[in-house]
């Protein structure tokens, strides 16, 4: 049989790739799977990172609209919102932004809008790039499906000084990560002021479309809302 140039023989380089592939086929798809754990893991670490940030926002009224309640409107605004004891929102060391989340969980906010907040907000654009934290995105929720009409809104007007509109609420909020896609992560994770993320699997994509950042129509509905005790005790499991 003829050989290669290196000594081997066409037979056993032929050999040697069907060993590789078997060797990759093997061990990809567990690469994968570690790597999707950790995203996941990412994930739920986040939402603990919001908990944190949502309740240090009202026991210490970060933005200073002289009212104790939680920031409802989005995600990103935990990073840009200023305090109005300063008005405007200058930035810079002059009136810096309130920054309770780090800038990359601020960046993969699924809501690219800017809630106006009284002239006290800023966009999070001009701290860095909207994207995916490692492979999830971050949304603020709409409303409590244990609720029923203008109970179970989350982003309500507070009537603070300066007022910021409906972008507060007293007591409550909800927020979720879901995956950019399957590759990335299996489930949707959700979290609210009693500081419990749950978690459920996805049957397919959750984000819609390819748009960055996804946007509010770019992502399934049925997740928007914090579902209700049957909901969470059929579809969702807790994380210690």
């Amino acid at each position: 049989m003829a050989r290669l140039d290196r000594g081997f023989t066409v037979m056993e380089v032929l050999i040697v790739i069907v060993i590789i592939a078997i060797v990759a086929a093997i061990a990809i798809p567990g690469l994968i799977s570690s790597q999707r754990s950790s995203y996941e893991r990412n994930a739920a670490t986040s939402l603990k990172t919001v908990c944190v940030a949502q309740h240090d926002f009202r026991a210490n009224d970060r933005e200073g609209n002289r009212v104790n309640d939680f920031w409802t409107y989005d995600v990103k605004s935990l990073y840009t919102l200023t305090n109005s004891a300063i008005p405007g929102n200058a930035g810079g060391t002059v009136d810096p932004p309130i920054r309770l989340i780090d800038l990359s969980l601020a960046s993969a906010d699924v809501d690219g809008t800017v809630a106006p907040a009284g002239g006290e907000n800023m966009p999070v654009t001009a701290f860095g790039v909207t994207s995916a934290k490692a492979g999830y995105w971050y949304a603020a929720m709409t409303a409590d499906n244990n609720y029923g009409g203008a109970e179970a809104t989350y982003k309500t007007d507070t009537l603070g000084i300066p007022n910021m509109g409906s972008t507060h609420h007293y007591t409550k909020f909800g927020v979720m990560a879901i995956p950019d896609s399957t590759v990335f992560g299996k489930f949707v994770y959700i979290v609210n002021e009693a500081n419990t993320i749950y978690r459920s699997s996805t049957t397919g994509p959750v984000r819609l479309g390819t748009s960055t950042p996804p946007g509010l129509t770019g992502i399934i509905s049925g997740y928007q809302n914090w579902p209700d005790d049957n909901n969470i005790k059929s579809y969702w499991s807790k994380l210690d």
